[in-house]
């Protein structure tokens, strides 16, 4: 839906030279053209989905807003023809008094100047309040329309507010754009070829609310519907037939924008769409780039190598591409290179025949490799694994085969191997600390997955996290935000996601979770910031700020207790009057 204005222009004037060279008078009641019952079913019929979109999306709007009021909501097809109506009884009697009722016909044409009919004739929004009409016997009601498009762009009708003029105001309008845009999104993932449902947003919080960019794929991959939001946010010149990895192309262009995808309720989908997009993030390029190239090389007899700080979650990137790839339903084995002991790790890797040595089981042991037969091996902190098991890897990566220690038979083995480091394994090569041949069978693909302070979807994030551990309703502070935003984030997600969930737990039910609720030990490493005044160093602008920033955050969240304040920063409270004065909050 593109968005519409009801201001007034020369369309009204225009409206009533086409009404009077329509032969109608304002004095005189036009000709009512009403259709027969079997003619009008059968349109209801065609109508259907319109509404009964219409009945789920609209008429909610307007029972929480207008349903005690003197108004009515009216739904009529691509030619006036009104489909059907909801509201006060007592207003529609007087409604059938100028033949606004199922049936009838509100062409301009036929009615003169009226929100219908002249939505219908301009192909917007249009506001016709009282005298505007043009036939005097309308001139009691307000009407405010605007038309339906349906997922092709072709208009499917018009749907319109109609009051007693002494209860019509802007507040109308606005109702009837935003219940216009809910229909249309409606129609739009109930297109028969629609399988997956992008949303596009600047914003996680409008993620949901009808007002995101849509765009609607094929179980192919393919754009085939978008609303015309998703046209603002994408100028590309045409979406429909573009794949959806272009769009998430073209979406990343963009930049602040977020996304979320989700196969429609009972729609068929393949793989294929399914893998456009990686649920482990909200719109961060980096992430998603990783995502499109890894799915690519999983089942291509192609190593991954994974790069990536402590705490990214290269394991839950791991998980996901197993869940989205063709051995699913086979195991995925992972193995921590740098928590086992090292002459324990071969063993635990291939295996080792009974009696390979002291201690070991009277019937062998398969080995983490064998146990992955036909799924995914994952080498996590690969960078730590020993020199003499990295020439036993070597042979595995050749030549598919596995030999048990304390065995001389081999076994075939069906595996695709991912590993992943957040060491520099190019450095570890020159050292003579891995192997330069596994070096390079290991990264048949190389992705490196950011840390949390270099992401561009850090916000939604946030939320996103807290809503798994919060209550429903409870949002974090602004204070909290702006400390968040600001923080270098030394552990990523795994901090994030351990400072949460303490937290939550504290704040319990409380609306807000705020920096009282994160304890001392947690908190300090997320304020730590140059509060103190320094005499051998005078601050640039853009620490000052930042210094002033959480000073006065700590300071709101406390309610300007002093002691806390300074308790919370580790500085004097000589300290905090000094640079409250000096920021003009205490005299």
């Amino acid at each position: 839906m593109e968005i519409q204005s009801f201001q007034q222009g020369d369309w009204l004037s225009s409206s009533w030279d086409r009404s009077s060279n329509a032969g109608l008078r304002e004095v005189k009641k036009p000709e009512d053209i009403v259709l027969s019952g079997a003619i009008l079913q059968q349109r209801c019929f065609e109508s259907k989905p319109v509404i009964d979109a219409v009945k789920e999306c609209a008429l909610p709007l307007f029972n929480q807003v207008l349903a005690r009021s003197d108004s009515r909501l009216i739904l009529t097809d691509a030619e006036g023809v009104i489909l059907a109506s909801w509201g006060q009884d007592r207003f529609r009697e007087r409604l059938t008094s100028i033949a606004l009722r199922s049936g009838s016909c509100w062409l301009e044409r036929l009615k003169g100047t009226n929100a219908i009919g002249t939505a219908l004739y301009e192909k917007r929004a249009v506001s016709v309040i009282g005298e505007q009409h043009y036939i005097k016997h309308h001139r009691f009601i307000s009407c405010s329309a605007s038309p339906l498009f349906g997922p092709t762009g072709d208009l499917v009708g018009i749907l319109d507010i109609t009051s007693e003029q002494s209860k019509h105001d802007v507040m109308v309008q606005l109702l009837v754009q935003n219940m216009v845009q809910l229909v249309e999104n409606r129609l739009l993932t109930q297109i028969p070829e629609g399988a997956l449902q992008i949303d596009l947003a600047l914003d996680s919080s409008v993620l949901s609310t009808g007002w995101q960019g849509i765009i609607i794929a094929n179980e192919g991959g393919k754009v085939v519907a978008h609303n015309q939001l998703a046209s603002q946010f994408i100028p590309h010149s045409g979406l429909v037939g573009l794949s959806v990895d272009d769009v998430i192309k073209h979406a990343k262009h963009g930049e602040g924008f977020i996304f979320k995808t989700h196969a429609l309720t009972g729609k068929p989908y393949s793989k294929k769409v399914v893998s456009s997009s990686c649920d482990l993030h909200f719109g961060d390029h980096s992430i998603e780039q990783a995502w499109q190239q890894a799915n690519r090389v999983v089942g291509k007899d192609i190593s991954l190598l994974i790069l990536g700080e402590t705490g990214v979650g290269k394991g839950e990137f791991v998980k996901a591409l197993h869940q989205n790839s063709d051995r699913k339903k086979q195991p995925l084995v992972t193995v921590n290179c740098g928590a086992l002991p090292k002459d324990l790790l071969e063993s635990e890797l291939f295996g080792y025949a009974p009696g390979a040595f002291t201690g070991a089981n009277s019937k062998g042991y398969l080995g983490r490799i064998r146990q992955a037969d036909k799924g995914i091996l994952f080498l996590d902190e690969i960078g730590e694994m020993p020199l003499e098991a990295q020439c036993r890897l070597l042979t595995v990566l050749q030549d598919k085969t596995v030999m048990p220690v304390g065995s001389t038979q081999t076994h075939q083995v069906d595996i695709q191997i991912i590993a992943a480091t957040h060491q520099d394994l190019a450095s570890l090569v020159r050292q003579g600390q891995f192997r330069e041949d596994l070096y390079y069978r290991l990264n048949g693909l190389v992705i490196k997955l950011p840390a949390l302070r270099e992401r561009q979807d850090k916000q939604a994030l946030f939320a996103a996290i807290h809503q798994k551990h919060g209550e429903e309703s409870q949002v974090l502070s602004t204070a909290l935000l702006n400390r968040f935003v600001e923080h270098s984030w030394p552990g990523n997600l795994r901090e994030l996601d351990n400072l949460l969930k303490v937290a939550s737990l504290i704040a319990g039910d409380e609306p807000e979770l705020k920096l009282d609720h994160i304890p001392e030990h947690l908190l300090e490493p997320l304020l730590r910031q140059n509060v103190a005044d320094s005499d051998s160093m005078e601050p640039t602008r853009d620490l000052r700020t930042a210094v002033n920033s959480t000073l006065m955050d700590v300071y709101r969240e406390h309610d300007g207790n002093i002691s806390k304040v300074s308790r919370v920063l580790g500085v004097s409270r000589n300290t905090i009057y000094r640079k409250l004065k000096k920021l003009g909050i205490l005299g």
